[in-house]
Formats: structure tokens, C-alpha cells, sequence
């Protein structure tokens, strides 16, 4: 499945496909425990997922940040 535009930026790149599906869960409100609930694992896996996102789009360690960026990015999402 695919999330994002054809115009991908750099920092999308570096996501694995589990990171960027992720990644469109948050975009759409989905709670880590519903994400972990949808894909059959743990919560915390979905937290490490985060941290990783978070790490590889060399953002501030925070979900703030990351909801910032996604807002921001959202022309690259496919929705």
C-alpha cells in the first residue's frame, strides 16, 4: 500500500514501509495502542516505530514535534 505522493522527499527515503505506514496512522489520529491493536503487536513496538520516525527525520525526541512535521508535510501524504 502505498502512502505517500510520488514526490517524496528526502526524509521519506530513509523510512522502512512498517515506519511509513505508521507514519500515515499518526497523520489520521490513530493512537499508538489502536496502531498496535491494527497491526497485531505491542504497543511498545509502536512506540519504538515512533522513536525511530522521529530519529530519522532528524526531529527533537517528542511527538509534538512529530505532529508538527506531519502538519506541515501533509502535501506528501496520499489520503
Amino acid at each position: 500500500m502505498s502512502y505517500l505522493n510520488t514526490r517524496k522527499n528526502k526524509h521519506f527515503l530513509k523510512l522502512s514501509q512498517t515506519e511509513l505506514e505508521i507514519l500515515f496512522f499518526i497523520k489520521k489520529g490513530i493512537t499508538s495502542s489502536q496502531i498496535a491493536k491494527l497491526k497485531n503487536c505491542s504497543t511498545r513496538t509502536i512506540e519504538k516505530h515512533r522513536s525511530n520516525i522521529i530519529k530519522k527525520l532528524n526531529l527533537k525526541s517528542s511527538q509534538n514535534t512529530l505532529l508538527l512535521w506531519i502538519s506541515q508535510n501533509s502535501h506528501l501524504f496520499n489520503t
